[in-house]
């Protein structure tokens, strides 16, 4: 059984919302950034030293949200963050996100592709790649 390793807790403020006090669609997007970078964090992945200081970066080549249930204004939620598909060049990272009473309310996916200075797909660093297989295989059970 594939588990998330990493979780997140936040609240929904009411700028996030709708005029109907709805998580308005687009910011599940912004939740699965805040889990990004919290969860690179976690790992040991800093993006001056083991990007910008290599002369890389990352961009989102895709993102995808499957909306369940909605999130209302002042709800605690937990954005929980897994490592997906590693290829040459990117990665994927999958989201669960849920309600604090355990509602399931969307799944997201993003993928990262590393990028030069040419803004061009380019391959991942030896590094960054190790971490991030060691973080699937822990959340894979291996």
């Amino acid at each position: 059984m594939e588990t998330f390793p990493f979780v997140c807790r936040q609240r929904v403020r009411f700028g996030e919302t709708d005029t109907q006090q709805v998580v308005y669609y687009a910011n599940y997007l912004l939740y699965a950034e805040v889990g990004r970078i919290a969860y690179l964090r976690q790992l040991g992945i800093e993006y001056q030293r083991d990007f910008r200081a290599h002369g890389i970066d990352f961009t989102i080549g895709e993102a995808h949200v499957r909306y369940r249930a909605p999130l209302r204004f002042d709800e605690e939620f937990d954005i929980k963050v897994r490592v997906g598909e590693i290829r040459h060049s990117s990665w994927a990272f999958e989201y669960a996100v849920d309600r604090a009473d355990g509602l399931h309310c969307a799944d997201v996916s993003t993928v990262q592709v590393v990028i030069g200075a040419d803004r061009r797909a380019q391959r991942m660093p030896d590094h960054l790649k190790l971490l991030l297989e060691n973080a699937k295989g822990a959340s894979h059970g291996s």
